[in-house]
């Protein structure tokens, strides 16, 4: 074993496994959930990003312990941290692990308490899934989702992952209806039926609504 700074490190793998391997069964996960706890404790918030998937890798390994309702948040937060990082480096098989552990540590009551955060967790989960082929799983979560969207803002961002889910199925047809759907929420008066004339009605009273303002000041609400 070797020291730097202050910390230790074992000299070979082959080392730390047998070190493992000496902790009794039972007491291992009690040990993964310690050493979570003392690494978050001990990891300020600019380092946090560049540690997370250390602190993650052990609270993950000791969540079973875990039962106080703010630590599973706690955890669950860190563990969509992880796995956006992950995602955003297209490692999505590992990115849906930590999505998912974050989303069991919630439970079911996690949309009456913390809504934002389970939105996020299966937001993101279902869009791996579909990137590392569970598509059927992928499908049924989004459905699911968008009914429990809260937001227009969230109603969108499930219906984009839907329309893209469609489009890499090359099921143009559901991608279509699924778009419909969300613009009918708001318009009923969209349709799958139209004609040339009323493209150019649509064309034209954007342009009215537009007049000289930036594209960014159209909104759905207005």
């Amino acid at each position: 074993m070797r020291r730097a700074d202050a910390t230790y490190a074992f000299l070979h793998d082959r080392i730390q496994e047998a070190a493992y391997a000496l902790i009794p069964q039972g007491e291992r996960v009690m040990a993964h959930l310690r050493i979570g706890r003392l690494l978050a404790a001990r990891t300020s918030a600019e380092e946090l990003e560049e540690k997370i998937f250390d602190i993650v890798n052990q609270f993950d390994r000791g969540a079973a312990l875990i039962t106080a309702a703010a630590e599973r948040e706690q955890v669950a937060r860190l563990n969509l941290m992880a796995g956006t990082r992950a995602k955003a480096a297209t490692a999505y098989a590992s990115a849906l692990q930590y999505f998912t552990a974050g989303r069991i540590l919630l439970a079911e009551n996690g949309w009456k308490g913390c809504y934002r955060l389970a939105f996020d967790l299966e937001l993101n989960r279902a869009e791996c899934e579909y990137l590392t082929g569970e598509l059927a799983l992928a499908e049924k979560r989004l459905e699911a989702l968008s009914d429990r969207a809260e937001t227009i803002i969230d109603s969108a961002a499930v219906t984009c992952v839907r329309i893209n889910l469609y489009t890499n199925l090359d099921q143009s047809d559901k991608a279509v209806a699924v778009g419909l759907e969300y613009l009918q929420q708001f318009d009923g008066t969209w349709s799958l039926q139209t004609s040339a004339e009323d493209v150019q009605q649509e064309y034209t009273r954007l342009w009215q609504r537009l007049g000289s303002e930036p594209i960014e000041a159209l909104s759905i609400c207005r």
